[in-house]
């Protein structure tokens, strides 16, 4: 769902995975799956959304996503991104005229420098969350990020948004 829905965010008219096992252990153990009566059906349906054997991409990338660190933004997009221990992008490096531009109006919005190692940057108010998603998987691995730590005394406001009424309850559950 993560992967489809960050395909628009990039661009894309649209965003489609192949249903496959993984996706039927998490269906399967939501509580918004199909009834007992119905599940069977939807299965054999969802397992008819996939690519024509003989489909042609512009490209293929496979990639380690067990390798991506934690990230954080640094802008006003979802592309403007840096792993938790990187540096805010320099524009100058930016070939596109566009983006470029868009680096240096995001700078200047967010009061930040190039090549500014995000954990330089004081903060005064923290979002946690997405619109992406934000399932307890992911609280649980904000909640690992801070655990231990104190809140500063320069923090103003924190907010943290669960992706559904459901997450809400699990995570309060879980202390968070």
């Amino acid at each position: 769902m993560t992967l489809c829905n960050m395909s628009i965010e990039g661009g894309a008219k649209s965003g489609l995975v192949a249903f496959d096992n993984k996706t039927l252990d998490y269906v399967i153990k939501t509580k918004n799956s199909p009834s007992k009566k119905y599940i069977d059906d939807a299965i054999k349906y969802w397992e008819t959304l996939h690519s024509d054997d003989s489909a042609d991409f512009d490209k293929s990338i496979e990639f380690d996503a067990s390798v991506i660190k934690p990230q954080v933004s640094w802008g006003t997009s979802p592309e403007m991104t840096v792993d938790i221990d990187g540096k805010v992008p320099d524009p100058n490096d930016i070939k596109d005229k566009n983006k470029k531009q868009s680096y240096i109006n995001a700078l200047k919005y967010m009061d930040l420098d190039a090549n500014q190692k995000i954990d330089s940057i004081e903060l005064d108010k923290i979002f946690i969350g997405s619109c992406t998603n934000s399932r307890i998987e992911d609280l649980r691995c904000a909640a690992l990020e801070v655990e231990g730590k104190r809140i500063s005394s320069r923090i103003k406001q924190a907010i943290v948004v669960p992706g559904s009424g459901h997450v809400k309850k699990q995570a309060e559950n879980e202390g968070f």
